[in-house]
């Protein structure tokens, strides 16, 4: 990977959590819906895969964390405008984070349902494949999403057709506040590849190399025809299923052993000792990322609400 590959990997994933933080202060506050489900530890994760893919290659984000959009250059602003149901959002403030949508970058969208994004994704893919088009679909997605049967159903589609598809897990071993271990049979997601006949591929999600390395050759081969892969990065949910989640599920001592493992600082710390940045890189980043999110709030709030005579708008092709 390219010096400047990290570096950009590092910018977006600070950014995405320190946009995070203050979408949580907020929400806590009242001033923005808690609509938002945070990402902290899974950011590095969604980072590097995406930056493994060309900027417009279709991409079905996941529900948990902002770290999507925010690698594939959406203003803040239009982010905060979705939470917010405001006119300025990429869904004019209609359909919240769950739908937020920008083809000219790929960020293609979310279902209204878990599990959908397997069907629409495999979709987009096969549209691509007729079209001639030489781009790959990725679809995120967690571990408790894994188990819904549209999963099942798109794999095998996908496989018999080769289509270019990359199922990218981000495994964080909860299902909202259900342990992998009560939900699911496999230990490992990606060992479901085998009965599709599709490479099934592990990786720490906490290490950049590992991800990038692998969606970069999970690509590679879609492009070349040769179909769909599944991806399982094994990683890290840092705070709640949701905005204000008590985690009454996870003890006191495993929420501070979390903390420990926060993988975003010790990627600073590699960075660091890597030499490719240094204290003061890292601090100019952080405050480039701090005036980015107080501008974007400046912004969303000079907004107006979604107009309700607009709801119809745009639920037609003309």
């Amino acid at each position: 990977m390219e010096e400047n590959t990290y570096l950009t990997i590092l910018r977006h994933a600070l950014l995405a959590r320190r946009f995070e933080e203050r979408v949580i202060q907020l929400a806590m506050a009242g001033d923005l819906p808690a609509s938002l489900h945070p990402g902290a530890g899974q950011e590095l994760a969604q980072c590097a895969a995406l930056a493994a893919l060309r900027p417009d290659d279709p991409m079905f984000y996941g529900h948990r964390g902002s770290a999507y959009w925010i690698a594939r250059g959406l203003p803040l602003d239009r982010i905060l405008c979705d939470i917010a149901c405001k006119e300025g959002g990429t869904n004019r403030g209609k359909g919240g984070v769950m739908h937020v949508v920008d083809p000219a970058r790929g960020i293609m969208g979310e279902s209204g349902t878990l599990g959908g994004n397997f069907v629409l994704g495999v979709g987009n893919a096969l549209a691509d494949q007729m079209l001639g088009r030489d781009a790959v679909t990725v679809i995120f997605f967690g571990d408790g999403t894994s188990n819904r049967g549209q999963f099942h159903e798109a794999a095998n589609f996908a496989a018999v057709r080769k289509l270019p598809v990359i199922f990218f897990c981000e495994n964080n071993g909860w299902a909202v506040s259900v342990s992998a271990k009560h939900s699911t049979a496999v230990e490992n997601i990606a060992d479901r590849a085998a009965g599709y006949a599709m490479p099934g591929v592990v990786v720490d999600g906490n290490d950049v190399d590992a991800v990038y390395d692998a969606t970069r050759t999970a690509a590679e081969r879609a492009r070349a025809g040769h179909g769909p892969t599944l991806i399982e990065a094994k990683v890290e949910r840092l705070l709640g299923h949701y905005i204000g989640d008590p985690l009454d599920y996870r003890s006191a001592d495993e929420q501070e052993a979390l903390k420990a493992r926060d993988p975003l600082p010790v990627f600073v710390r590699h960075m660091v000792e890597r030499g490719l940045v240094d204290a003061a890189g890292v601090k100019a980043l952080e405050d480039e990322a701090d005036a980015l999110i107080e501008a974007g709030i400046a912004t969303e709030r000079a907004q107006p609400l979604a107009a309700p005579g607009a709801a119809f708008d745009a639920v037609y092709a003309a």
